[in-house]
């Protein structure tokens, strides 16, 4: 061996010990260690602070108990799943556009209400917030011990909303350990803030999602999400640091949109297309909440009204998304009346 092979293999030992030690520091003094936080928006770190949402290392936050749960059928973390019984189960996965309402119950308490006569109980595992990252982690933890018929899979807003740290993925590794603090010493904060979820690993977490709850023998819908971006509610996601100005809030919606339709392909998951229903319906303000995001009790209806249509279709098949556009002008209609 030549001398200056044996300096360059000298050199390297050192280098790599150097590095080692180093990273060895930094471990033992804490450094990079995130604490748990909601990683979007600039009131999140509250939501944690004041006890509304509790820290939980798999799923970044969980909602604590609360006494509504069991009337809303609410999944929870850290409490088992009943046996199932003779009933069919639905399970509605998502974030708060299928847990928050205003002065009716959201949409799967109504569905459960409408399906009652088919033994039929609905179980809510929507967290604000969430993503399909947590859907994905929450599903393999717990979720598929339900042993749903059907899952209502309804994800999207907050995969496309800007980190105020990292990505759901790059957080939920810090959260492991298992990474390289030193990269923290030569890594900047990029600008803008990334997405939570980019658009593929949307696509790729929808399709696990779906091929898990597949293969456990569930049926699952994908809702596309309606919206009704207005300027004042883009003005306030941007406000809120959802997104950033620059952001195109449409169209950032419908590549996910999209993107969730490619995650169905091949699969035997239906699309729900609630955006072009609500679209079609042409009454926004009626649907859909001033933030152009969540939906009004009459939005809840008809949500609820157009899944149980899906679930009751006769031997003709399941209802297509003109079908399911004739079906919520009917229920628009009755709640007039």
């Amino acid at each position: 061996m030549s001398d200056v092979t044996k300096k360059v293999i000298l050199a390297l030992t050192v280098t790599l010990v150097t590095l080692g030690v180093a990273e060895i520091v930094l471990r033992v003094t804490n450094f990079g260690v995130l604490p748990p936080e909601m990683n979007f928006g600039v009131n999140t770190r509250a939501a944690l602070d004041q006890g509304h949402v509790l820290p939980d290392p798999d799923l970044f936050w969980k909602l604590p108990s609360r006494p509504g749960d069991q009337q809303m059928r609410a999944v929870h973390p850290d409490v088992p799943v009943p046996p199932k019984g003779r009933s069919r189960r639905i399970l509605v996965m998502g974030d708060s556009c299928s847990r928050i309402s205003i002065k009716a119950p959201p949409y799967p308490v109504l569905l459960e209400r409408i399906l009652v006569g088919g033994e039929v109980q609905v179980w809510n595992a929507a967290v604000p917030g969430y993503t399909t990252h947590q859907g994905l982690a929450w599903l393999k933890i717990q979720l598929l011990t339900l042993d749903a018929d059907v899952a209502v899979v309804y994800y999207g807003w907050n995969d496309h909303w800007r980190a105020t740290g990292t990505t759901d993925r790059d957080y939920a590794e810090r959260l492991s350990g298992q990474w390289l603090r030193l990269g923290l010493l030569v890594g900047g904060n990029p600008d803008p803030p990334p997405l939570r979820v980019s658009g593929e690993h949307y696509r790729d977490n929808l399709r696990a999602i779906v091929t898990a709850l597949e293969e456990a023998g569930t049926a699952v819908i994908l809702v596309a999400a309606p919206s009704h971006l207005t300027s004042e509610a883009k003005g306030r996601l941007v406000q809120a640091r959802y997104l950033v100005r620059q952001d195109d809030a449409e169209a950032l919606h419908r590549e996910y949109s999209g993107y969730l339709r490619q995650a169905a392909t091949g699969t035997g998951a239906m699309v729900l297309d609630a955006a072009s229903i609500f679209r079609h319906l042409d009454q926004p303000r009626r649907l859909i909440l001033r933030d152009g995001i969540h939906l009004t009790d009459d939005g809840h209806t008809v949500m609820a009204q157009m899944i149980a249509a899906i679930l009751t279709w006769e031997s003709d098949g399941v209802p297509d998304t003109p079908s399911l556009t004739v079906r919520a002008s009917e229920v628009l209609a009755d709640l007039d009346e």
